[in-house]
């Protein structure tokens, strides 16, 4: 995934939660976990991706 990719990726993802809170009556939990999920998204980075990456491919390698 490239810088790109994942600037597309959270624009879209960003539109999906927009889109459930707009076109649903929401409960305060819900209203809590829609502002987790953006704010999730909006500190997503390239760097923390690869890093999360690189974490996974470790610890595959060090199970297989």
């Amino acid at each position: 995934m490239s810088e790109a990719e994942l600037r597309l990726w959270k624009s879209h993802a960003m539109v999906e939660v927009l889109l459930e809170f707009a076109c649903s009556a929401m409960k305060q939990d819900d209203i809590a976990k829609a502002l987790a999920r953006m704010e999730t998204l909006h500190t997503a980075t390239y760097e923390g991706w690869q890093q999360a990456r690189k974490a996974l491919a470790d610890g595959q390698a060090a199970a297989g």
